[in-house]
């Protein structure tokens, strides 16, 4: 008997064109011998829309132009027909709705399994501070950072120029993708970031610049219970300063060594700083890890909950690289999903 899982996607976050490209490769990819799918596009007005996938992939950047197969708008409290026989959903939200714990309290309380953590992991990894403050009390590594913004009056430009020098990372707390953030090369670029950062957060991470090697490092809880860390990939921009948004999805502008050409020990230590950050935050079902590496320190720098998973992805590299396939992939989040919120 076939499973008839929602996958969704879109949202109101600056990710958006991301998680529609997440969808489609999850709809693309999955097995169709088991599942039975429905695509699930949230607008930015966070209004729900759906087609059944009965053979092709609906168009999912177009799901309200005329001709679509796509059914709606419709109302997050009045769309019962779209979540009808839904055995699980498969989340490919990031950011905000998706990421921070909205969705999953809004799916916790329709009684909808989902793939992925819970309200709180999702909320505490999504913020950048939280999360912070949780991996230096369990004894990881994070850059030196301040918090600015008006609640912390005493960090002025200033002082975040003593401290932090330059170049140094501005960050909105609850931002991926590389969205809402920016490197600052002198006091002029830091006032302008800050200015503009400011428009989307109170308060603004200010996190003195590491160099040296990036790596990430997924996390997937199994269907037995365990947990495993995939191959770490290095992560080297191509043309950009920083692996930003641009570097991220965008063919050829970033290499991603899969394994990390790296001595055993070092890959194993990065496995297991990921594994502990998903067992820190309390994360399930899926994670991946972004951290540092220079003068033999690995310096944590965030916790994805709901990783990319388009075609220039890590995860799904990363997956593929210990000889699994992205449609197995997708099996195990699922079948996790199912398995542990029954």
């Amino acid at each position: 008997m076939s499973i008839k899982i929602n996958v969704i996607m879109g949202g109101p976050s600056a990710e958006y064109e991301v998680s529609l490209n997440s969808g489609s490769q999850v709809l693309a990819n999955i097995d169709k011998r088991k599942y039975v799918l429905r695509a699930v596009v949230v607008d930015k007005d966070k209004k729900f829309y759906y087609a059944d996938v009965d053979g092709g992939i609906p168009d999912v950047h177009n799901f309200n132009s005329a001709g679509s197969p796509f059914k709606g708008p419709f109302h997050p409290y009045d769309c019962k027909e779209i979540w009808e026989n839904c055995a699980a959903a498969f989340l490919a939200l990031h950011g905000e709705y998706g990421e921070d714990g909205v969705i999953q309290g809004y799916l916790d309380a329709l009684g909808i399994p989902y793939t992925g953590s819970s309200v709180y992991a999702s909320a505490v990894a999504m913020n950048k501070i939280t999360s912070k403050f949780l991996y230096e009390l369990n004894g990881l590594t994070v850059p030196a950072y301040s918090i600015y913004g008006i609640n912390n009056p005493s960090v002025t430009v200033d002082a975040v120029i003593e401290k932090h020098g330059f170049p140094c990372f501005l960050k909105c707390p609850q931002s991926g993708s590389s969205r809402l953030m920016g490197r600052a090369g002198d006091k002029d670029s830091l006032v302008s970031l800050l200015k503009e950062l400011q428009e989307s957060a109170v308060d603004i991470l200010v996190e003195t610049n590491i160099s040296g090697a990036e790596f990430s490092c997924g996390v997937i809880d199994l269907p037995d219970g365990s947990i495993k860390a995939l191959p770490p990939i290095e992560i080297r921009s191509v043309n950009s300063e920083f692996f930003d948004y641009t570097a991220k999805y965008t063919k050829g502008e970033a290499v991603e060594i899969v394994p990390a050409p790296y001595p055993d020990e070092l890959l194993k230590e990065i496995e297991d700083i990921a594994v502990r950050s998903h067992k820190i935050l309390g994360c399930f079902g899926i994670s991946r890890t972004d951290m540092m590496y220079d003068n033999s320190k690995l310096y944590v720098l965030e916790t994805n909950t709901l990783p990319g998973m388009t075609s220039t992805s890590l995860l799904p590299k990363s997956f593929e690289a210990q000889g699994g396939t992205y449609a197995e992939l997708l099996d195990i989040l699922i079948s996790t999903a199912l398995k542990k919120r029954t």
